[in-house]
């Protein structure tokens, strides 16, 4: 077997650091490691150029250079194989949750929204992440893809988080869908295209990949805002329509009643006394939900109280904006607010104590403000009538309160 020279030593020595070799660990187990391939393949009938040079080529087309990047990515990411599993469980597990909380959702299940809620946390906050830093470290130095990662990641990140809150119906979700529609066809796909779509020989799937995007993006803007179908709104809002349209009738009724009741018991004090309580505690309670109405309507559609009470309801239709109505009634602005969701519940109670005292066996099935047990799970009143919904939802069940009312002082006003 030949033996190297010490020039032929060093020739490589100073090539390897050339092909961009830095450490010096890895300079010297490279060394050792060529030298004794060329010495045992070096024979009479080549020389050690025409060897080296066959040497080189066992190390890859990027050569030597690769393998000290790939020594430097090892060096400085110990955990990679570690944060590679937890990636890879985690968006396993998370689309499994998502899956099933979907499918529960779809069945009216209890659960579903825990599951969703955690499968998009996991999702969000552990598998895009750990996707992002992995990507990244595997990216060379000055590639586009590491802006190109960054990118993505964000927007899928907004995404994820849009998606959920358009399927918990939570506000904002329009608004994180539109962003990261926007960042995905303006930011990704520009980097996308001139990074991979132009190196690349496979131009079908990149051209697919462009599509999909373009495509995805906008059926989910479309469907994000889309909102209620217009058959769905049109029976709705004939619904509320409807409804105001008899709170009117039976208001009217109810004054009607009340002037034949005064000239009957004019002799009768006592029942005159009850008579009186009866329409004070109703008119201040219809009084505060007039009033509850109408300054909700002015905050949501950003006008004067003045101007709100003059709005007809149909131009309530295309109005929405649950966060604001939900900080209102429900939120920790509604502490100090005068209309609220606590305070109508309480005036509510207060009103059925007055028709006790009045009617005893009085009938308040329609004044109810227990829990509701739906789809198994137990919702206040507060939350099923007000929490994240617009305000043409939010007018319709004030009315129902009020055909609630109303229609209770009917009932008594029989009795007596």
């Amino acid at each position: 077997m030949f033996s190297l020279t010490e020039e032929q030593i060093a020739f490589i020595e100073n090539d390897i650091k050339v092909r961009g070799v830095t450490s010096p660990d890895l300079n010297i187990d490279l060394l050792d490691h060529i030298c004794c391939l060329i010495e045992y393949n070096l024979d009479d009938c080549r020389n050690f150029e025409t060897v080296y040079q066959e040497t080189l080529l066992l190390f890859g087309e990027k050569g030597l250079k690769e393998i000290q990047e790939e020594t430097n990515r090892l060096l400085t990411f110990k955990h990679y194989n570690i944060m590679n599993s937890t990636m890879k469980i985690s968006g396993y597990i998370s689309s499994l949750m998502i899956l099933t909380g979907a499918f529960f959702k779809f069945n009216h299940w209890p659960g579903a929204g825990f599951l969703m809620v955690t499968g998009v946390f996991f999702i969000t906050v552990l598998f895009l992440p750990l996707l992002f830093i992995l990507k990244f470290k595997s990216s060379p130095e000055g590639n586009r893809s590491v802006v190109l990662s960054s990118v993505a990641f964000v927007a899928a990140s907004m995404l994820s988080v849009g998606v959920l809150f358009k399927i918990m119906h939570w506000p904002g979700a329009q608004m994180l869908v539109i962003i990261s529609g926007v960042l995905l066809v303006l930011g990704y796909l520009p980097i996308y295209f001139l990074s991979i779509y132009k190196n690349t020989t496979d131009k079908i799937n990149a051209t697919a990949t462009i599509i999909l995007i373009i495509a995805g993006v906008g059926l989910l803007i479309t469907e994000t805002g889309s909102g209620i179908p217009r058959p769905t709104s049109d029976s709705f809002w004939r619904g509320v329509t409807e409804n105001n349209d008899l709170l009117n009738f039976i208001e009217k009724e109810n004054s009607n009643r009340y002037l034949l009741l005064d000239k009957k018991t004019k002799s009768d004090s006592s029942e005159s006394g009850n008579i009186q309580e009866l329409k004070t505690a109703t008119e201040d309670l219809m009084n505060y939900t007039k009033k509850m109405k109408v300054y909700l309507i002015s905050k949501v559609v950003n006008i004067s109280e003045a101007e709100a009470a003059k709005l007809t309801i149909d131009a309530l239709r295309t109005e929405g904006d649950g966060g604001v109505l939900n900080e209102l009634l429900l939120g920790d602005a509604s502490a100090s607010a005068e209309f609220t969701a606590e305070k109508l519940k309480n005036k509510i109670d207060t009103y059925k104590q007055v028709l006790v005292k009045i009617a005893p066996n009085a009938n308040l099935a329609n004044l109810n403000t227990s829990t509701l047990k739906v789809y198994g799970e137990e919702v206040s009143w507060k939350k099923s009538n007000f929490e994240y919904l617009p305000i043409p939802l939010v007018i319709f069940n004030i009315i129902r309160i009020e055909l609630g009312i109303k229609t209770t002082e009917t009932a008594l006003l029989n009795q007596l």
